[in-house]
């Protein structure tokens, strides 16, 4: 029962072992793939200002982070490989004490995504986001935030933050900072088929385009704040959502560990009093064996000696000249 027992924790603790490495794993994926998709990336500036501090989009640094905790998670869980087969408490402490540090991580990352806003100033409201799309499109050293309100334009098929007034005050249009005539920008309008790309816009009619009241055949004619807070929320939904599984993961990974450390505890317990038992039976078994050798004849018949040792006219037959060899 006692090995049942062992060999049922050590089972566990492999099995949320090597789902924990999937994760990790997973995350690295996710990570790489992440880095590799540059819209997405790129259209991820849009939820952080410009004026923010932010060298790179705000996803640059959620991949580098997916990687950074994939390849941790890998890491710990060939920890955690070494300790399923070479089980001892320091081993078992480290591997503890570094899922607990993956978690609060993972927490602090989670708190991190939950008060975004505050932190690093995303503009959920539409004000703000108009402020920054008049101060900052087509202004020089601000081409990525260009690029990506290009990319908003072309992607979600929208034309400025609220709508296309929002240029109407902008320093693209006091500065004319685009080419004359041009009432909003060419990615507000609509492209032709198979030509869709923001780095090089190709309207379906430039001129319809530039109307002063829009057709939406030619002109997206929404906003797009609410284009981008709906897919905000999508990718929040799914990295959350990525978080509590993970967690969840890794507070069963906590949990089996503590089991597997009690497990151990009980198996050396056991085995200490397995052998203090065998050598108290076997100290037992020594006196025994000992004593029934020295029983097993009377005591007298090996150290008494014949009468004729102790006789005096054997020692000294001068005493008796007359009978030497008499016996007393």
């Amino acid at each position: 029962m006692k090995c049942k027992n062992a060999a049922s924790a050590k089972v566990l603790f492999g099995f949320f072992n090597t789902i924990f490495f999937a994760c990790g794993f997973l995350e690295v994926v996710c990570g790489f793939l992440l880095l590799c998709d540059t819209q997405r990336v790129l259209l991820s500036r849009l939820l952080a200002a410009p004026d923010a501090g932010l060298a790179h989009p705000p996803f640059y640094y959620l991949a580098l982070a997916l990687l950074a905790a994939g390849l941790a998670m890998c890491a710990t869980s060939a920890l955690g490989c070494w300790a399923t087969y070479m089980p001892g408490y320091f081993i078992l402490t480290i591997y503890f004490l570094a899922v607990l540090a993956l978690l609060l991580w993972e927490c602090a990352g989670g708190v991190v995504a939950a008060v975004w806003p505050r932190c690093v100033g995303l503009h959920s409201a539409a004000g703000g986001a108009a402020a920054a799309l008049q101060a900052y499109y087509a202004v020089p050293d601000y081409e990525q935030f260009t690029a990506s309100v290009d990319l908003a334009q072309t992607q979600l098929e929208c034309c400025g933050i609220t709508d296309a007034r929002n240029y109407d005050m902008s320093l693209w249009q006091l500065r004319r900072l685009g080419p004359r005539g041009m009432a909003v920008p060419p990615s507000c309008c609509v492209q032709r088929a198979g030509l869709v790309s923001h780095l090089n816009p190709a309207p379906l009619n430039n001129s319809r385009c530039q109307e002063l009241t829009p057709d939406p055949h030619y002109r997206y004619i929404p906003g797009c704040i609410g284009k981008l807070e709906d897919w905000y929320q999508q990718q929040y939904i799914v990295f959350m959502m990525a978080l509590f599984v993970v967690a969840l993961f890794k507070l069963g990974i906590l949990l089996s560990t503590v089991f597997a450390c009690i497990r151990l505890r009980k198996r050396r317990q056991d085995v200490h009093s397995f052998i203090m038992k065998s050598l108290d039976n076997k100290h037992e078994n020594f006196y025994d064996s000992k004593m029934g050798t020295l029983h097993e004849e009377p005591i007298m018949a090996k150290y008494i000696q014949p009468n004729n040792f102790y006789s005096p006219r054997v020692r000294n037959p001068r005493i008796f000249p007359t009978k030497p060899n008499e016996m007393v």
